[in-house]
């Protein structure tokens, strides 16, 4: 008999399991359980769902002489253990209520409602105490402590006293092998971190490579373009030392935060100016910026006009001039950030290798600002062959 029920409630907590590996896939929940601060609103919506499965693991429980074979400590104790006493406590009161409510003259409906709440005061409190490396095996321990916790008031407060002893002798091993779910549990939700701090690790390492790609060939054009300003035009040759520390200065700062957008529209003016400088008259940059506040990965827009000047501009005709837009304007709640070029025009090859990552090694850049723009809006560039040119784009919400 005590078999069958353990066979019973390991079913019925790998089911939990299953159906919470579910939900944690849905982008709603995951995008929350990525967080490294919980803001209110989010602990509120994980408490929601936390209660309705620890209610769920009731209805699905089963009846032993007035006592229901149940995994909804499960549900409590992994809340409480991963978010807190704002998603266990009422976890814990709820659903506990819920299952006197359900059976309020049942004999160990009282002491389902005491243990369950006393679980969801127990794990939120462990949940500052517990180090992340340890909150599998912790959380199973305090799992297990709400459920002696359950047999001791079961024992105490169920009459008759034999009865209570017998459902205590047959519930006890299925409840607390069970707890062995809390730890798949918490487990999925740390697969997520590690997840997500796989990503943050790649994001670094794409900053650090991205960073490491100042064009020595840029540098020495411009020293040389300076040199030649410095004999008929020194204010001139003035002028470009200081775009040129401008552009090297944003270079030097740049890491993984967010910057203010016009202080990457300086960054892109630095390097435009050098730019005009060398080729004068074959190259005219217009920018269309609007009053936005809003931030953005640094080094994002300049590798774009860089990448349409020289792959878009300068190899036209001889003598024949080309035009760069950079855009940034407001569309709705989002930004829209573009850069178009009226140059020769990108290959549908070149397109195609950087959406499936196979990009060649002189468009490493173009490569870089995708795989950076994925890493943090999940979403990359647009790129589009115009009749005249290209357009490149991306957005940015507010």
């Amino acid at each position: 008999m005590r078999t069958q029920y353990l066979i019973f409630l390991i079913e019925k907590a790998s089911l939990l399991v299953v159906f919470f590996l579910i939900i944690s896939k849905l982008k709603i929940f995951k995008s929350i359980f990525e967080k490294d601060i919980y803001s209110k609103k989010d602990l509120a919506f994980i408490s929601v769902l936390f209660t309705l499965l620890a209610i769920m693991a009731t209805y699905n429980g089963i009846n032993y002489k007035g006592s229901i074979l149940n995994s909804r400590i499960i549900s409590i104790v992994s809340g409480g253990v991963l978010f807190g006493p704002f998603v266990s406590v009422p976890a814990g009161l709820i659903s506990g209520f819920h299952r006197y409510l359900i059976d309020p003259n049942g004999m160990t409906s009282l002491p389902c409602f005491i243990s369950s709440a006393i679980a969801g005061i127990l794990s939120g409190f462990a949940h500052d105490k517990i180090k992340c490396k340890s909150r599998v095996f912790l959380g199973i321990l305090v799992g297990t402590i709400s459920e002696n916790i359950t047999m001791i008031l079961i024992y105490l407060l169920s009459k008759p006293i034999d009865l209570a002893i017998d459902i205590i002798q047959t519930i006890y091993l299925p409840l607390i092998s069970g707890q062995l779910g809390i730890g798949l549990m918490i487990s999925i939700v740390e697969t997520i971190e590690r997840d997500k701090e796989e990503i943050e690790e790649r994001k670094k390492a794409e900053i650090t490579s991205l960073q490491r790609q100042i064009n020595p060939h840029f540098i020495f054009n411009a020293l040389n373009t300076i040199a030649s300003f410095i004999r008929f035009d020194p204010q001139k040759a003035r002028e470009l030392i200081i775009s040129l520390s401008t552009y090297l200065r944003h270079n030097l700062e740049f890491n993984d935060r967010p910057i203010d957008i016009y202080k990457e529209i300086d960054q892109v003016k630095s390097f435009v100016d050098i730019e005009k400088a060398r080729f004068g008259d074959r190259l005219s940059v217009i920018y269309d910026i609007d009053d936005v506040n809003v931030k953005i990965p640094s080094l994002i827009i300049q590798p774009l006009v860089e990448n349409a000047i020289i792959h878009g501009i300068l190899p036209k005709e001889k003598n024949r001039s080309g035009q760069v837009k950079v855009s940034v304007k407001n569309i709705g709640k989002n930004v829209r950030i573009s850069v178009e070029d009226d140059g020769v025009g990108i290959s549908q090859e070149v397109i195609d290798n950087l959406y499936n990552g196979n990009m060649p090694e002189n468009k490493i850049g173009l490569y870089n600002v995708h795989l950076r723009l994925k890493l943090y809006y999940h979403r990359g560039l647009h790129i589009e062959k115009l009749a005249k040119g290209t357009l490149i784009e991306f957005y940015v919400g507010r």
